[in-house]
């Protein structure tokens, strides 16, 4: 077997394992999650998830249908952060962590509310069942490589959000 001959194989065999890399990604289902129970249940979608937020902070992963290694990434690690940093507040209902698959139908409006594109970390505080502010966190893409200083980065930020000065709500379009 000529040098060209293994490089030929090689590629072919390279090409081959990433079709099946990819038709097993494809077939295998992503798990879907719905925002909040009130919203699942009264069939009102975000409008109904907005309406029935109780007083607090919500950390909202946004993210699509499709979703990459890094998007999970941000997912689990932006999870982790809100669960290991801020447990008596999750188990007391101040904060509240919400996964929202924003191309489900009656969810697109978290998206364009957010004014998201890209998977993200959005915080949003509650007061009397309105939303009174909130803070998208960019930085995620910046920081997912290094997973210590992500989980600070969403830590830090969560805290300052919560016990610093009441930021102002950001216009929504």
């Amino acid at each position: 077997m000529t040098l060209k001959e293994a490089a030929a194989n090689s590629l072919l065999m390279f090409v081959a394992a990433t079709c099946v890399v990819l038709i097993t990604k494809a077939i295998t289902p992503t798990p879907q999650y719905l925002p909040v129970a009130d919203a699942s249940s009264t069939g009102g979608g975000a409008a109904a998830a907005e309406t029935a937020a109780r007083d607090g902070v919500k950390v909202y992963y946004l993210h699509g249908r499709f979703r990459c290694t890094t998007c999970r990434s941000i997912q689990e690690y932006a999870e982790e952060a809100v669960r290991s940093g801020f447990p008596q507040q999750l188990q007391s209902g101040e904060i509240e962590w919400v996964v929202i698959n924003f191309d489900e139908p009656g969810f697109r409006q978290y998206a364009i509310d957010y004014e998201v594109v890209a998977p993200s970390v959005v915080l949003a505080r509650y007061r009397a069942g309105e939303r009174v502010a909130w803070k998208n966190l960019p930085e995620i893409w910046e920081h997912v490589g290094d997973k210590g200083v992500f989980v600070d980065y969403i830590q830090s930020s969560l805290r300052e959000f919560t016990e610093g000065p009441s930021p102002t709500l950001a216009p929504l379009p």
